[in-house]
C-alpha cells in the first residue's frame, strides 16, 4: 500500500497493510545539516531559527526524515503559533527550541476587533511555511510520484483564542463576558481557516490543529462543549469542504475522557491522545466512533527511555488500539527535540515489525 492508501484505509476503519506513523515533528531538526551527530550537544550545525527561516534547509531535513523513518506524514510546522505573531503577538526564536509567543496581542475580549487580520502571503512565518509545502509538494508528489501526507499547521481556534489573549484572561472571560469570548473565537477561527486554505493551496493534504487549551486540564467539560467544540466543528467542516474526510487531525493535550463523546463529533479524520490516556480503554470508547492516534511517551520513554522500553510500550500500543483499523501510531505529545536516535529508529521499527495486519500480538 502506499503511503496515502494506509492512511485512508485506516480512518475508513479498515485494516491496512501496517498501522500508518505520524511523523516526527520537530525532531526532525535533527536531519538537518550535521544535526544527526551534535545531538545531546549544545551547539548545533544548524540552529532551530536556522532551519524554520531556511525552507530549503527545513525541507531537506523532512526528505531526510522521510528516507530513513518511512513514516506516512511529512510535516511543516515552524512555530508554536503559525498565526499569533502575525496576528500581533510578539515571538521569539530560541537557539534550540521551537520559537514561542511571549506577549499577547490584546488585553481584553472585546478587543478581538484591533487584532490583524493576517496576509497569508506576506505576514510572519506564513509565506515561509506556504514556500516549504510547495517545496515538499513538487519534491515528493511531482518528482518522486509519493503520496505521503504532507501536513500543514494551524493550532485550534480556542487556542489561539488563549495565545492571543493570554490564558488565563480566557478562562476569565468565558464566564464575564461569554459574548464577547465567542466572538474571538469565531474570529481566530476565520483566520485559521483562510490559513488552513492556504495551506491545502500550496500542496498540503492535511492539517494538524492542536488545541491545548481546550484540556481537561484546563477547562471542564461544560466550558469546552460550549465554547471550544463549536470552533472545532466549524473548523473541521471547513476542512473536509476545503479538501476531503481524510485531511483533519485533531489534538487535545491531557486528560479528554470526559469530552470523548464531543470529540467524536467534531468531524475530523481522527483525534489524537495525549500519553496519560488509556489507549485500550480509549479504543473500546471514542475508538469505535472515530479513528484515534497516539499515544507513546514524549519524555518518559522517547526522550529518557530506552529503545527496549520505546519498543516495550509502542508494541503496547499497537496490540491495545490497532486491531479492526481505525488506528494512527504516534507519540501522545509533541516529540522532545532531544530524543535519542537509537530511540526514535526503534519507534519507527515497532509499527513495521508488530504492526502488519493482521495484529497478531
Amino acid at each position: 500500500m502506499s503511503h496515502a492508501e494506509r492512511i485512508r484505509a485506516a480512518v475508513d476503519f479498515k485494516e491496512p497493510d501496517r498501522v500508518p506513523m505520524f511523523d516526527s515533528m520537530n525532531w526532525s531538526v535533527n536531519m538537518a545539516g550535521k544535526n544527526l551527530d551534535l545531538i545531546g550537544q549544545k551547539i548545533k550545525d544548524v540552529s532551530f531559527p536556522k532551519w524554520v527561516n531556511n525552507p530549503d534547509i527545513f525541507v531537506e531535513s523532512q526528505i531526510r526524515a522521510l528516507d530513513r523513518f518511512d513514516h506516512d506524514f511529512v510535516h511543516s510546522r515552524m512555530s508554536s503559533h503559525i498565526l499569533a505573531e502575525p496576528m500581533g503577538c510578539k515571538e521569539v526564536e530560541p537557539y534550540w527550541a521551537v520559537p514561542a509567543t511571549v506577549k499577547t496581542a490584546i488585553n481584553k475580549a472585546e478587543d478581538w476587533k484591533n487584532l490583524k487580520f493576517p496576509d497569508m502571503d506576506k505576514d510572519g512565518k506564513i509565506p515561509t511555511q506556504l514556500t516549504a509545502i510547495r517545496m515538499l509538494d513538487k519534491e515528493l508528489h511531482e518528482k518522486r510520484g509519493d503520496d505521503v501526507f504532507i501536513t500543514g499547521f494551524v493550532r485550534g481556534a480556542f487556542t489561539l483564542a488563549g495565545i492571543v489573549l493570554g490564558v488565563e484572561t480566557l478562562m476569565l472571560e468565558m464566564i464575564d463576558k461569554p459574548d464577547e469570548t465567542r466572538e474571538l473565537i469565531d474570529f481566530c477561527n476565520d483566520v485559521s481557516i483562510e490559513c488552513i486554505k492556504a495551506q491545502f493551496d500550496a500542496g498540503a493534504d492535511h492539517i494538524y490543529t492542536p488545541d491545548p487549551s481546550a484540556s481537561g486540564d484546563l477547562i471542564s467539560a461544560k466550558f469546552y462543549h460550549n465554547f471550544a467544540l463549536p470552533a472545532a466543528q466549524k473548523q473541521s467542516a471547513a476542512i473536509r469542504k476545503y479538501k476531503d474526510k481524510y485531511a483533519h487531525h485533531y489534538h487535545i493535550c491531557g486528560n479528554t475522557k470526559d469530552r470523548w463523546d464531543d470529540l467524536a463529533e467534531i468531524g475530523a479524520s481522527y483525534v489524537s491522545l495525549d500519553y496519560v490516556i488509556d489507549l485500550k480503554e480509549a479504543k473500546e470508547d471514542i475508538g469505535q466512533k472515530i479513528a484515534i492516534a497516539g499515544n507513546l511517551t514524549p519524555a518518559g520513554t522517547l526522550l529518557l527511555g530506552t529503545p527496549e522500553k520505546v519498543e516495550e510500550e509502542g508494541k503496547q500500543m499497537i496490540k491495545d488500539a490497532a486491531p479492526g483499523g481505525g488506528f494512527i501510531y504516534w507519540t501522545g505529545c509533541d516529540w522532545p527535540i532531544d530524543c535519542p536516535l537509537e530511540n526514535v529508529d526503534k519507534f519507527f521499527e515497532v509499527p513495521k515489525v508488530y504492526g502488519k495486519y493482521p495484529i497478531d500480538l
